[in-house]
């Protein structure tokens, strides 16, 4: 990074760190300024000398971003890593200027889907070739060969119940090894095939990650393209049904369902008997972009917001950085049922009744995102199974990537080269929506 001295703070702002960032046009990476204004709002500051200066608004409040920095857990590095092919972020593979071992890492089976939803980071068409179990069998060895067959795999797409092998794949996967196989779906399938469900649990999967952005129809119409907000709570019956737990994944798009948090934080407790997590993902977006200034939402406003709807259940400083990856992109607590407990939910927040000393001391690396608060109560001999884990996972584009945080990025897509590469950097599009690293690599604009 070069000398500090070089950036100039605005006037009446608070100079807080240098980091990378990308021009959204060229997505080479620049030196960047993020400094606090008057009113305490965090933005990240770069020029690119062919297309201009962009602001980006990062965080809605700086002492909170500055206590999350502040709390890092020491970086586990990644083992195996290749020299890297091009710049940050098209050398990918994982490198060895990546920082943090993959905890959590994705195999898409497939882009192929059944929806076409107008908020879809994956951008999922018909009619592509699909990955071959071969294909697939290299990358759950890559996955063996990053971090062993103890993590977690997430299958996904596209829509991975759109293979009628996928049986198969998950099968595949538990004769490697793994012993945690999770599915990223809409529940489409799910909900409307009586069976299929138990005949994916009969091979070996573990859990489902569902898509449930909102308890209210018009969610679904924006997100989705249409209401299937009750085939979403038939995927959930049928999850209880069968005995597996789910995850619900909110994709929170500001003005839709961001007034919506308190209700599915309610609605998960409610649930907890089937509902093991609620994942909140602000929206980050892909396609044209001409503007000085952008202003996404972040895991810090998710946080606020998710708090003041909690009905006094959580503060905004009893949400901790998971440890696993870099403090500002995952987020979580998990929340304790105790008839004793004061709050009227009967639930707690974990991080209630301990210190953050105690929080660090527990930590395992081994941990993915979802079970790190999980796994450190177990150890305690506190009561978990019908607890409920929240997480916020603070996804970036080329508006917002901090390479700072990319390079601490714990949860990996692989691809059958051999490669692990970074989830927001294998996602990653310029202005004009083209990807840096299409599916499987099979062609690249690196």
């Amino acid at each position: 990074m070069a000398d500090e001295k070089k950036l100039s703070t605005p006037e009446g702002c608070k100079h807080l760190h240098v980091t990378g960032a990308l021009c959204p046009t060229c997505l080479n990476e620049y030196e960047a300024e993020v400094y606090a204004d008057a009113d305490g709002i965090v933005w990240m500051d770069r020029t690119c000398p062919e297309h201009g200066r962009l602001v980006t608004r990062m965080w809605p409040d700086a002492e909170h971003y500055q206590w999350l920095r502040s709390e890092a857990f020491p970086r586990t590095a990644p083992q195996n890593t290749c020299d890297p092919t091009g710049p940050c972020p098209k050398g990918c593979g994982t490198c060895h200027r990546h920082k943090r071992r993959g905890t959590l890492l994705e195999i898409e089976v497939t882009r192929n889907c059944n929806l076409r939803c107008p908020v879809c980071f994956a951008s999922a068409v018909g009619g592509e070739d699909d990955p071959t179990m071969d294909e697939i069998g290299a990358m759950y060895d890559t996955i063996a060969n990053a971090v062993g067959t103890d993590g977690a795999v997430q299958l996904t797409g596209g829509e991975p119940t759109t293979r009628k092998d996928l049986k198969d794949i998950i099968l595949l996967g538990r004769e490697k090894g793994f012993w945690g196989i999770e599915v990223n779906t809409n529940g489409l399938v799910i909900a409307n095939n009586e069976g299929y469900l138990e005949d994916l649990v009969g091979h070996g999967l573990t859990g489902v990650y569902l898509s449930f952005d909102g308890l209210t129809g018009n969610v679904y119409e924006t997100t989705c393209g249409r209401d299937i907000l009750k085939t979403k709570l038939k995927a959930i019956e049928r999850c209880r049904e069968v005995g597996i737990q789910v995850v619900l994944s909110v994709a929170v798009v500001a003005g839709l369902n961001d007034g919506q948090l308190g209700d599915l934080l309610r609605f998960a407790l409610e649930n907890s008997d089937v509902v093991a997590g609620l994942a909140l993902q602000p929206a980050f977006t892909s396609g044209r972009f001409d503007a000085e200034r952008a202003i996404p939402m972040s895991s810090g406003d998710v946080i606020f917001e998710l708090a003041k709807q909690s009905d006094g259940l959580l503060d905004p400083y009893d949400i901790w950085p998971l440890g696993c990856s870099h403090p500002l992109c995952d987020q979580g607590v998990f929340l304790v049922k105790d008839e004793s407990a004061e709050h009227k939910s009967g639930f707690y927040p974990a991080t209630k009744r301990m210190t953050f000393e105690e929080y660090a001391e527990g930590y395992s690396p081994d941990s993915p995102q979802g079970s790190v608060f999980l796994d450190i109560l177990c150890k305690k001999g506190v009561e978990v199974k019908t607890g409920l884990s929240v997480i916020i996972m603070n996804y970036m584009d080329a508006v917002s990537m901090d390479m700072e945080r990319m390079r601490e990025c714990s949860m990996m897509v692989t691809v059958p080269s051999g490669e692990a590469i970074p989830f927001c950097s294998y996602h990653l599009t310029d202005d004009c929506g083209r990807r840096v690293y299409p599916p499987w690599l099979k062609e690249s604009l690196r």
